[in-house]
């Protein structure tokens, strides 16, 4: 898979995440700004590798083995895309939806995503190792909060 599709699989994960978080806005208005800014966040990632495209910001992809494979990237879609359609006709409750978010947070293309993010943000190495990190933590520390607030995650 070349650079320009890569990038490519990685805005439509980040608007399909985004979708996602669209959907648990509605779902649970309880709730809504922990999703709106989750939602936020999505959008501005892939708006961000987008400009990037056009301006060939990008200098360092991450190394082989950290890229994500076709198939990682049409799973991470695939996954958002039907549970996004399950959940418009089934009742959900707000722990799956966590746990729904966890998951695709925790995806090989949403943290290609964001490492791609972590490069195009970076001045330096030791930048660009503390960004990704923060990049790739930022969603699943916020939706593991949130989980243990409510009472589905406990930690040991």
């Amino acid at each position: 898979m070349n650079q320009q599709n890569l990038i490519n699989g990685c805005i439509a994960v980040e608007e399909a995440a985004a979708s996602l978080y669209g959907t648990f806005m509605d779902l649970f208005p309880g709730e809504k700004a922990f999703w709106q800014q989750l939602h936020s966040d999505e959008l501005e990632h892939a708006s961000m590798l987008s400009n990037s495209t056009y301006f060939e910001a990008i200098d360092l992809l991450p190394s082989q083995d950290m890229l994500p494979s076709v198939e990682q990237i049409e799973s991470a879609l695939g996954f958002t895309r039907k549970r996004n359609e399950f959940i418009k006709s089934n009742p959900v409750t707000f722990e799956e939806a966590l746990r729904t978010a966890h998951r695709l947070e925790e995806s090989m293309a949403e943290m290609f995503a964001n490492e791609l993010l972590a490069n195009l943000l970076a001045d330096n190495f030791e930048s660009l190792s503390r960004k990704l990190f923060q990049a790739e933590k930022i969603h699943i520390d916020k939706i593991e909060d949130m989980m243990i607030k409510r009472g589905f995650l406990q930690m040991s």
